[in-house]
Order: C-alpha cells, then sequence, then structure tokens
C-alpha cells in the first residue's frame, strides 16, 4: 500500500493488534531518522477535536507537522511525513499508516516517530485528564529516558503558558497497566515493537489553543517554543543514540 518513499508491505488479519507483520522498510543513511504524521481525516473517519463546532484535527496536524519538520531537516535528519490520506481515509488507511510507521522502525536505528496533536476537552474512560500529554506504549517496553529528554525540553512551554502537561503516560486503549494486552494502540504499538521511540503527543486541549492564541492557525506562532522544544529533545536523544556503546572489559 502506498507509493514511492512510503511504500508499505504488510499483512493484518485482525487477530493481534499489537503486533506489525509488516516487512522492514530501511533507509541506507547514516542520518537519525524522524518520522512525523498526519493521522487526522478531512472526512468523518477521524476529525479530531472540536472547537466552537467546528474539527480542527487536521488543521492542526497540517501544522504540527509542517514546523517539526523544517526544523528537523534543518538539523539534519532524514525527515518522513507519512498522511493518512497517502493510504485513503479509511480503515485500510490506517493500517498503511500505522505499518508503513511500524516498517520503518523495524528497518532502522535511531528513528523517533511524534504525531503532535490537540486534545478534545472532553473526558472520556481512555482519556480522563484531557490536555497536555505525552502517550507511549502500553504493551512493549518504554524507552523512559527518551520520554524524559522530550519532558524536560518542553516544560518551559508550558510554565510560560501557564498549561498543565500530564507528561508520559500509558496510552490505554481500555487499560492503563502496564503490559496489559488492552492497553494499546495501533500506530503506538506496531511502532514500538520494534522501538519505543515514538509517542501521539496532544500539545493542549485545542480550546486552550484558540483561548490562548486566538484561533487553531495562530497556534503555529503560539507554539513556537514548543516545537523548538520537542525538537531539541529529539536532536539529544538523536546524538546520545549515535554515540558507540563503551567496549566492554
Amino acid at each position: 500500500m502506498g507509493e514511492g518513499l512510503y511504500r508499505t508491505c504488510f499483512t493484518y488479519t485482525g487477530e493481534n493488534w499489537t503486533h506489525a507483520d509488516v516487512a522492514a522498510i530501511a533507509f541506507e543513511s547514516e542520518k537519525p531518522i524522524a518520522v512525523i504524521p498526519v493521522q487526522y481525516t478531512a472526512g468523518p473517519a477521524q476529525p479530531g477535536a472540536e472547537v466552537n463546532g467546528k474539527n480542527i484535527g487536521l488543521e492542526w496536524n497540517r501544522i504540527t507537522q509542517e514546523e517539526l519538520a523544517k526544523r528537523l531537516e534543518s538539523a539534519g535528519f532524514l525527515v518522513l511525513t507519512p498522511t493518512i490520506q497517502m493510504y485513503g481515509e479509511s480503515w485500510d488507511g490506517f493500517q498503511g499508516l500505522e505499518h508503513f510507521i511500524a516498517g520503518v522502525h523495524k528497518g532502522n536505528k535511531n528513528v523517533q516517530t511524534i504525531l503532535l496533536t490537540a486534545d478534545s476537552h472532553i473526558a472520556v474512560e481512555q482519556n480522563p485528564f484531557p490536555g497536555a500529554q505525552m502517550l507511549v506504549t502500553g504493551v512493549h517496553t518504554r524507552d523512559r529516558h527518551w520520554e524524559a529528554t522530550i519532558q524536560r525540553n518542553i516544560t518551559p512551554f508550558y510554565d510560560a503558558k501557564g498549561l498543565s502537561n500530564i507528561g508520559a503516560r500509558i496510552r490505554g486503549g481500555l487499560s492503563d497497566k502496564e503490559g496489559s494486552s488492552k492497553a494499546w494502540h495501533p500506530l503506538i504499538e506496531r511502532a514500538a515493537e520494534y522501538g519505543p521511540t515514538v509517542a501521539i503527543m496532544e500539545a493542549a486541549q485545542a480550546v486552550q489553543i484558540v483561548e490562548q492564541a486566538g484561533s487553531i492557525a495562530a497556534g503555529r506562532q503560539w507554539a513556537t517554543a514548543l516545537f523548538d522544544g520537542i525538537v531539541a529533545g529529539m536532536i539529544e536523544h538523536a546524538r546520545k543514540s549515535k554515540k558507540p556503546s563503551p567496549a566492554s572489559n
């Protein structure tokens, strides 16, 4: 599924949500790799949070993809920008997008995936505290050092804006218990099977962005320090990951 650089080959039977039976997608590059996806749709499949009667998921996701990608490219990353639209705004399309990301993590070292979104303001069972948070793997092993590095670099943004930030937590589809087979999110878990540096980050509640910035479009400028902080954390992690391990005695 997909074309060119973004082609992915996978087998999905529906029997194991968290497993990515996918062909490795290898890039022969010495650069660290960043995957910055768009998962929100123009249609009803996944329109995202609503503000004043309008769904803003796609608009905000496109803004965050553009802003993170340009910073990461300037920092020397190989940046991949897959979108659900490349695969189709449908169930099959989501399978393609999620398995592409998993294939990249399977086929390469020093890969980080961050999807930066805006949360709804409505609490639900899977998300009892809407707002800024970093949703990470619930089934596969976590990389707490990576999580902490990202969080440390974005803390000044939240302090300046007076917003709370839950930080890193298990996504928890039907459970927030570490290791539970119900604590999954396909986009996260399928990639995390091959490397845990993958997260869906909520910048804030969408209504908070509009309240502080004036509009979702104005959030591009409002979140400048957040974009900078995420990228600074990714750079720091990539540099540490590139260092050779100390020789054993």
